[in-house]
């Protein structure tokens, strides 16, 4: 048999863009669109119109004379416009300009001597030759889109187009200069010989084309275009027409039919070239054909991209911009970022997030109504097949249970209300034959199954009978009925009516045919007989099913799904999904959970995972992504699990880790002298599932039973951890064969600061860690609940005596201010002035200073008495532990605000020489510019709100700026560098995809930031421990990475002025 090689599969190689031949447009083309009217009165679309039914169809039960496909089959094709006179492809101007600036306007040749020993440096070849060779090097080494072929390409054009090329050197023709009046009109400035005035000619778009169609093919690589496209064709006589499948128009609800964008600017352009032909035919004068010429250029031009410089938009009757081909594809709304990188997708889930300290780090809480939608496809096994037996007679509606079986002919068959009440196969001739008694289903009650082949189903079993060996060997089973339904007859033979109950398994038997007709090329046997082995059927009739029957049927006659079978079955706890939280700025944005199936409407996880999404609990939503295939299941288990990602690929710390309660609970634990209870310890214990040794007891003062907080934590941390770091209050910790000596605050197990997390990850590999963390963060929890913690408004109640001193701290200040514009008077004109400063910007920053000195003298005395509450103070254990604020935030709530800042400088602007109206005019003492003597917690007067809230104003609008330029910045990055590869060479070099180096070596160092160690490939502290053998050879010193967290007057109340979701300090 011979083979067929147009049907062999094949590999695409490459893919080339280039101009279409007019000729070619013709050939595509189905149809001739010659009226600008779309539809007839009578629905009808008119011939060789708009909508010409050749162009595809777009109705349900239309088919297209084309290719005789319905209107879901036809993908639509082509048609075209002749044009009466040609016009420019607005796409293309600047390659025309460049062609017409490089060749003779006479001969059309390229403006290079073609003689030897006319290059000045290599005098052996001519300037074509030269040129010729340099861009055919760079298209061989850098490809036709790099920026130095653009280069080498405008080089020609400069030396072209140069003073010295005023007459053409292969027919002695005069060359002017060619400009471009935007959008698409050009011009030629002669000189005239001997006057040496210039006279200036427009060219239209037919002298443009006889210009282009002259250039030899051998000069089109000067232009920077190959022998297979030609430059006239930038000059459009044919304009294509669009399938109708490409614009489609839809029936409002008045019944009037809405037409698309480019059916709009269609019709414009037939009807304009419509009235040129009809002018030109009638022999108008010039003037008006012109003008109707332009206004079909600018048709055109509009039609191709409606956003060109220079020309008015094309709007709708409504006003609104019309959407035309280039709108369609650029930019974020267009079809390649909203469309094709971007899109919708199916089998995912958004829904608002709540916490959860429960849930391990890697699981995420799904609702069941999620659940019970999202569906996993899995291939049925011998060994799951009475798990899927089960889930199927479950249904849709009954958590864990089927939405979907797809039967072996691809057919995907919906589990419904009715199709759960019956069971396929022949179960209902099949008597359960025991020794002495026969068990069998009612026959009374059939129905066919969805999957009706190869038998029929019971829909319940109404009642069991008793019979003996003997009766079942006479007994014959009374179907007769059942089958001459099946046949389309009553129990007499007479054909049944179409709408007759009982023929419901005729009509499905008949429906069944036809569809297997189509697709399957085995015939169906024509009658079908359905007797009981029983009672003397052939032995046979139980043996090899048909092709037909395999295809058709997902459950074997036992009622349990057939091995190889996919059965689309509802999400449940272990199946892992992916889990996202828009804006996606990093890969910590998107990660892997394990699913754990819960009641309520919110998706929930574990607050340790909080930093790396940037997200809060204030309202903020999330995606989830249920994996569809076993392989991308396999590869997001091993690249993408929330474990793979607790080290940041940015500097090698701990992105994921404890925030807020879990930092305060660990504080509270490991707070030197902290014992907790024997039965509370147990209950702290159990909540981890903590099976090991137990703790040392020892008692309290009431010689109570008590476990020592520090001992209860170290049971969790591994016995090959050695560390020694300082806290946030400046206290040694250290951590010896996994035993803690020292209080943990944010910087042991903080998210982005934790150390000890930090030393147990890289130590013990990331499923230790998340063991860690899932046990610390349940234990942090418990202490809070064990200890007690709770912070109200009395946390900030200051004493009288330091009430007074803050008031006189900032009276001092404003009384320093006054002394200084005293001393500075009217003018300033003796006031000395610093270097580089005019006398009232010294004023201004001598104020500042003076004012600061003031609320840090106020802030000192508020946290004094603070510090002074210390073990007791809920808000001051937050704040030194690193849970959530800090002590400058206390301070302006218990003391003194201080002053308000724009730009790092007193408020200046109002009106008439005055912040607000509520002070004198030219005033610039401390009060009439935004100093704030009063505290959040004693509350501010209404000139003190208003001023704060113009500092507050201030810092919401920069972040919203700074957000849209970082944006953009990251985007331009993410576009510049998005085909940089680390190749697995020995350098671990940076190549491009043309296999450029762009560095010799990934970071300078080769070294995967998250293996790193804050940044430095290695910790140099270990080696030499390890070297000279000392105590703690694995002690991990980070003293020289330390960040100190530093918040400067409103640098936090900034952060959550301006909506920083999820930002932790």
């Amino acid at each position: 048999m011979s083979r067929n090689t147009t049907l062999i599969p094949k590999r695409i190689s490459s893919i080339r863009f280039g101009l279409m031949d007019p000729t070619e447009i013709r050939k595509m083309s189905a149809v001739e669109v010659k009226t600008a009217d779309t539809y007839k009165d009578d629905g009808r679309a008119y011939s060789q119109g708009l909508m010409d039914m050749h162009m595809g169809v777009i109705e349900p039960g239309l088919v297209c004379p084309t290719d005789n496909c319905k209107y879901d089959e036809s993908p639509g094709h082509f048609g075209h416009i002749q044009l009466e006179l040609p016009v420019i492809h607005i796409g293309f101007v600047n390659l025309i300009k460049t062609a017409l600036k490089a060749t003779c306007n006479s001969c059309s040749k390229i403006l290079l001597h073609d003689e030897k020993e006319t290059h000045p440096n290599n005098p052996e070849l001519s300037e074509q030759d030269f040129y010729h060779r340099r861009v055919r090097d760079i298209i061989l080494k850098h490809g036709v889109g790099s920026t130095e072929f653009s280069k080498i390409i405008k080089e020609i054009e400069k030396v072209t187009s140069g003073t010295k090329r005023k007459v053409c050197m292969h027919c002695g023709a005069a060359q002017g200069k060619i400009t471009l009046d935007k959008p698409t009109t050009f011009k030629e400035k002669l000189e005239t010989q001997g006057t040496g005035k210039e006279t200036e000619r427009k060219l239209n778009p037919r002298d443009v084309r006889e210009w282009l169609s002259g250039i030899p093919s051998e000069h089109l690589i000067f232009i920077g275009m190959d022998k297979v496209n030609r430059p006239e064709w930038t000059v459009l006589q044919v304009l294509p027409v669009p399938p109708i499948t490409v614009r489609p128009s839809i029936t409002l609800d008045s019944g009037d039919r809405s037409e698309d964008d480019l059916t709009h600017k269609l019709v414009d352009v037939l009807r304009i070239n419509q009235r040129l032909r009809e002018n030109r035919d009638s022999g108008a004068p010039q003037l008006i054909v012109e003008d109707l010429w332009e206004l079909l250029q600018y048709h055109v031009t509009t039609y191709f991209d409606n956003q060109t410089s220079g020309i008015p938009p094309a709007r709708h009757r409504s006003g609104r911009t019309l959407k035309t081909l280039t709108q369609r594809l650029k930019g974020k709304e267009g079809r390649f970022r909203s469309n094709l990188s971007g899109k919708r997708v199916n089998f995912c889930a958004r829904s608002v997030i709540s916490p959860d300290p429960y849930l391990g780090v890697n699981e995420v809480g799904v609702p069941k109504k999620i659940a019970k939608e999202l569906t996993v496809p899995i291939r049925v096994t011998l060994r799951n097949r009475e798990q899927m037996r089960q889930m199927i007679l479950r249904g849709p509606d009954v958590h864990p249970g089927v939405n979907y079986i797809i039967r072996g002919d691809k057919r995907r068959v919906r589990i419904n209300s009715r199709s759960r009440l019956i069971n396929a196969g022949f179960r209902c001739h099949n008597p359960e034959c025991g020794e002495e008694t026969t068990m069998r289903p009612d026959l009374h009650q059939v129905l066919p199954a969805p999957n009706f082949l190869p038998g029929l189903v019971i829909r319940k079993e109404i009642s069991r009978s008793m019979m003996t060996n003997l009766e079942v060997q006479n007994y014959v089973v009374d179907d007769a009925a059942t089958i001459a339904n099946l046949r389309g007859e009553d129990i007499d033979g007479h054909a049944l009516e179409s709408d007759d109950p009982r023929a419901i398994l005729h009509n499905r038997w008949m429906w069944e045919l036809e569809q297997q007709e189509k697709t399957n090329p085995e015939p169906f046997p024509e009658h079908l007989q359905v007797v009981c082995p029983h009672c003397g059927s052939p032995a046979d009739e139980w043996g090899e099913r048909t092709g037909t029957e395999d295809r058709l049927s997902t459950l074997d006659r036992d009622g349990n799904p057939k091995p190889g079978m996919l059965v689309e079955r509802h999400l449940i706890d272990g199946d892992v999904a992916i889990f996202n939280r828009q804006p996606s700025l990093h890969r910590m944005s998107m990660m892997v959970h394990e699913v754990r199936v819960m009641e309520g409407h919110t998706f929930r996880f574990n607050l340790a995972v909080c930093t790396p999404y940037n997200a809060d609990f204030d309202g903020d939503e999330m995606n989830l992504h249920v994996i569809q295939s076993e392989e991308a299941r396999a590869e997001a288990k091993i690249l993408m699990r929330v474990q793979e990602h607790i080290l940041t690929p940015r500097y090698g710390g701990a992105v994921i880790g404890g925030i807020h309660d879990h930092i305060s609970g660990a504080y509270l634990l490991s707070r030197p002298g902290t014992l907790i209870d024997r039965r509370h310890g147990l209950e702290m214990l159990g909540n981890i599932g903590w099976t090991g040794d137990l703790p040392e007891i020892v008692k309290d003062s009431n010689g109570k039973e008590c476990f020592r907080g520090q001992d209860i934590i170290s049971l969790i941390i591994p016995d090959n951890i050695h560390l020694r770091f300082r806290s946030r209050s400046n206290d040694d910790v250290v951590v010896k064969d996994g035993k803690v000596e020292g209080t943990l605050d944010k910087r042991a197990i903080g998210a982005e600061d934790g150390r000890l997390l930090d030393a147990i990850v890289q130590t013990n590999g990331p499923e230790k860690g998340a063991k860690f963390l899932d046990e610390f963060t349940q234990l942090s929890i418990a202490a809070c609940t064990a200890l007690g913690f709770t912070t109200g408004i009395d946390d900030e109640d200051l004493s009288p005596a330091s009430l007074a001193a803050i008031e006189k701290a900032n009276a001092d200040a404003r009384a320093l201010v006054e002394e200084e514009l005293a001393a500075f008077g009217k003018d300033g004109r003796g006031y000395e002035a610093r270097p580089g400063r005019t006398p009232r910007e010294t004023l201004e920053e001598n104020i500042m200073v003076m004012l600061d000195e003031g609320k840090q003298k106020a802030g000192d005395i508020a946290k004094d008495e603070l510090n002074q509450s210390g073990s007791t103070n809920a808000a001051v254990n937050m704040a030194i532990s690193g849970a959530r604020g800090s002590m400058d935030n206390l301070t302006m709530m218990a003391g003194s605000i201080g002053q308000a800042k724009v730009r790092g400088k007193r408020l200046e602007r109002g009106y008439n020489d005055r912040v607000l109206a509520h002070f004198k005019r030219g005033g610039r003492g401390a009060l009439d510019r935004g100093f704030i003597s009063n505290s959040f917690k004693r509350g501010l007067e209404p000139t003190e709100f208003f001023m704060l809230s113009v500092s507050g104003r201030e810092s919401l609008v920069d972040t919203a700026v700074r957000t849209a330029k970082s944006g953009y910045m990251q985007r331009r990055l993410i576009n510049a560098m998005d085909d940089l590869k680390v190749f697995d060479d020995e350098m671990l070099s940076v190549r491009n995809t043309a296999n450029r180096i762009i560095q010799f070596s990934y970071g300078e160092d080769g070294i995967d930031p998250s293996r790193g160690v804050h940044g430095s490939p290695f910790n140099i502290d270990v080696i030499v421990d390890e070297a000279l053998g000392t105590e703690g050879a694995t002690v991990v010193k980070r003293e020289s990475f330390e960040r100190e967290e530093k918040e400067e007057d409103l640098g936090a109340w900034d952060d959550d002025v301006s909506g920083n979701d999820g930002g932790e300090n």
